[in-house]
């Protein structure tokens, strides 16, 4: 459960065929105006295999610093539900907000993607892959993910060094039984031009997912000519919260560009 005591503005049924799960948690910071909130979507980690809508409300309160709304979600897991389940419903989540979100107070031309580790994948993947296939979702304005896989190829050869089967959980098969399978669900195989721009951080000490999944990731966004703003961690591993109290690593870099892509020009 959440250490943040703000409730939801709403929280919505919007895929019942998935239970709980298909709930969306709306949260309006309290404004005098009743303009359109650009907004964060929150994507929790948890190996695939945990979390839910709460696990991320501890974000709440550092957006609604920039009068921003956000929406949290979650996804079908693993074991019972490996990809491309998970990838499914956040498409399904896309595709409502766009079609719905204003009807709630959220700008959908100003849509922020938000994640970490697990959730950062998924993010991510949505930033590549979705825009490339140009799924029915709110406009894009940018990408923030923490300790993101970005290739499920590497993950699962780390994971095997390390005797873990996260990733071939998640995929339900090993690279060698489903090589197309691992390129749909690797960020890094969708990257092209007209990406959302990207903000990443990683620490280097991280051994659930390696820093050479993002430094790997920084490389091919240059290459096809997006900049994305990278932060590594020293000494650090895998975490999006630092210090007591707690907070978002390099915060005040992340919100500097939160502010920029939610409520800049480019995004409208």
């Amino acid at each position: 459960m959440s250490d943040l005591s703000i409730n939801p503005t709403e929280i919505l049924q919007i895929n019942p065929s998935i239970g709980e799960t298909g709930n969306l948690h709306i949260y309006l910071p309290a404004t005098e105006d009743n303009d359109l909130k650009p907004f964060v979507l929150g994507i929790h980690g948890g190996g695939w295999s945990n979390g839910d809508q709460t696990s991320y409300a501890h974000i709440v309160p550092v957006f609604f610093s920039l009068n921003v709304g956000v929406v949290l979600t979650s996804y079908r897991k693993i074991p019972d539900h490996p990809f491309p389940a998970a990838y499914d419903d956040l498409i399904h989540v896309l595709g409502w907000l766009a079609q719905h979100g204003k009807e709630h107070g959220l700008d959908t031309g100003r849509c922020m993607l938000f994640g970490s580790s697990a959730g950062g994948h998924l993010a991510m993947l949505l930033a590549t892959r979705a825009t490339a296939e140009d799924a029915l979702r709110p406009h894009l304005c940018g990408v923030v993910e923490c300790c993101g896989i970005m290739d499920l190829v590497d993950q699962f050869a780390w994971d095997h060094t390390h005797e873990r089967k996260m990733t071939q959980n998640f995929l339900g098969a090993t690279p060698d039984e489903a090589p197309d399978l691992y390129r749909l669900a690797s960020p890094i195989a969708h990257v092209h031009a007209k990406m959302p721009p990207v903000w990443m951080t990683h620490g280097d000490a991280d051994i659930v997912v390696p820093v050479e999944q993002s430094r790997k990731m920084v490389k091919r966004l240059k290459e096809v000519g997006v900049q994305p703003v990278y932060h590594e961690n020293p000494e650090v591993g895998h975490s999006m919260r630092l210090g007591d109290p707690p907070r978002l690593v390099f915060q005040e870099e992340l919100l500097a560009f939160a502010k920029q892509v939610m409520h800049g020009p480019s995004c409208a």
